[in-house]
């Protein structure tokens, strides 16, 4: 990890790109549009959240495409519209800078491949792929069909308070941001709107709302095969891995 070099590119007509060039040689529009990949037979699956994103088999890599869609009231007018404030304050550049970030400090988050904005004016569209963490499932899924052991919520613990360690702030810890795969490794996913963070209040914030939402999903599904002794198990991990 930490072994990226990143180039930023602008090139005419209001495009903006941001890329590991190791991974990627010369960005394009093209390759941030679903319909491109479509066309090539290289979609090998999606996944809907306030957009779509989608799965991407290329040149023996694997990617995820996203591309940036507002929630809630806002979304309904603007749908994936952002005022523009700069290159580097655009939501796709920003993200990719702080999985950058996070990777060079040996965190399993995705690691970035490529992001670009396009200006008009005032307003921006914008997407990133990174690349798809090998194997994996969400927390959400894997509750749904089997519990975790005790020191696997220990690992999600570990998981949280390293990410804490970096004083990144997670704007939607819940149970479907978090990744365990095939080594019962944790990864954390979806840094959309997160960032550099300084002092300790927030953190307690972030763990509520994970908590908050392994509760909802508690109540909601039928069979989740969590309890709030879990909880405990993860804060344990937790407290013995946040820096004092």
């Amino acid at each position: 990890m930490g072994n990226m070099a990143t180039i930023r590119r602008d090139i005419g007509a209001g495009h903006h790109f941001i890329f590991d060039d190791t991974l990627v040689t010369q960005p394009n529009t093209d390759m941030f549009n679903p319909e491109f990949w479509h066309a090539q037979s290289k979609v090998t699956g999606q996944a809907k959240g306030r957009g779509t994103t989608i799965f991407i088999e290329h040149e023996s890599q694997q990617w995820v495409l996203r591309h940036f869609k507002r929630g809630g009231l806002v979304g309904k007018i603007l749908s994936d519209q952002y005022v523009f404030l700069g290159v580097e304050r655009s939501r796709p550049f920003e993200e990719f800078r702080l999985l950058e970030l996070m990777q060079a400090q040996g965190l399993r988050v995705p690691v970035p491949v490529a992001a670009r904005i396009h200006r008009r004016g005032l307003i921006y569209r914008g997407d990133l792929i990174t690349q798809n963490i090998p194997n994996s499932r969400d927390l959400h899924h894997v509750l749904c069909h089997q519990s975790l052991q005790k020191e696997e919520w220990h690992k999600v613990g570990h998981a949280l308070a390293a990410m804490h360690n970096c004083q990144v702030y997670h704007h939607d810890a819940n149970v479907r941001n978090i990744m365990i795969d095939d080594d019962k490794q944790i990864w954390l996913i979806d840094f959309d709107r997160c960032y550099k963070r300084e002092g300790e209040h927030w953190k307690q914030s972030n763990l509520d709302r994970l908590l908050r939402s392994l509760r909802k999903e508690k109540g909601k599904n039928t069979v989740f095969h969590w309890e709030e002794i879990h909880w405990h198990w993860c804060m344990e991990g937790y407290k013995a891995t946040i820096a004092n």
